[in-house]
């Protein structure tokens, strides 16, 4: 007598069995375990956005608690079934970024978010709680300590009447600029009949130096325009 072998099951039959072999208590524990991911990534995004100085911060961390959620429920279906956690990563080779990555801190923020859904996917909320304790540490100190090494370069534009950018002359624009601030470098300098502008680069600049260095200038150079860009808003 002949026996009939029954056909392999479905991915779908198998995450219908998963399913249905978790009990309440599993259901339960998984939306609890959702609920601390986006609480989690929700405080993320708070810490993100009051620390970093990027101008696509908020359109960035909208994404944290979605992002956060989806690695949990991804990393419960890949310790429900081998077959599934397969066909899972087929899934996930096609899937690509199509918005650039500017900012490296926006990646790392990411990877938070990522490493938190995989700490509560995995059933460890401590070590959620750890990982967050720990980055909101770092982050403080090192947004506290910014402005002590933080220096950079900066565009200083200078816009006023000819004279102030003619030959020698201890009133010129320049010999002003570098007796506020020696180290820069001439970008541009122009003079048209009536109106001159100057533009360097300033380097070593923090960002508390600003208002000192723009106070001056006008002190000393009333009669002209000055303009203070940091150069880190610039795309590199």
């Amino acid at each position: 007598m002949t026996m009939l072998q029954e056909a392999p099951a479905t991915p779908i039959q198998d995450l219908q069995a998963a399913f249905t072999s978790m009990g309440v208590d599993s259901v339960l524990t998984l939306l609890a375990l959702l609920m601390m991911g986006g609480l989690l990534a929700l405080y993320v995004r708070v810490l993100y956005a009051r620390t970093s100085r990027s101008a696509s911060a908020d359109s960035i961390s909208r994404v944290f608690p979605l992002l956060t959620m989806v690695t949990i429920a991804v990393i419960s279906v890949v310790k429900s079934s081998l077959s599934l956690s397969l066909g899972l990563v087929g899934a996930l080779s096609i899937v690509r970024f199509r918005a650039a990555i500017r900012d490296p801190e926006e990646l790392v923020y990411l990877f938070l978010c990522i490493g938190i859904g995989l700490s509560l996917g995995a059933a460890q909320p401590w070590l959620a709680i750890v990982l967050v304790a720990a980055a909101t540490v770092f982050v403080l100190v090192f947004d506290r300590l910014r402005p002590s090494y933080g220096a950079g370069d900066a565009l200083l534009t200078v816009v006023g009447p000819a004279a102030r950018f003619g030959d020698g002359g201890a009133s010129t624009a320049l010999s002003e600029v570098e007796g506020i601030w020696p180290s820069l470098v001439v970008q541009r300098c122009e003079i048209d009949a009536d109106e001159g502008q100057l533009r360097v680069q300033l380097r070593g600049v923090r960002d508390a130096d600003a208002p000192r260095i723009v106070a001056s200038l006008r002190a000393v150079l009333p009669d002209c325009h000055v303009s203070f860009v940091n150069a880190g808003f610039f795309p590199h």
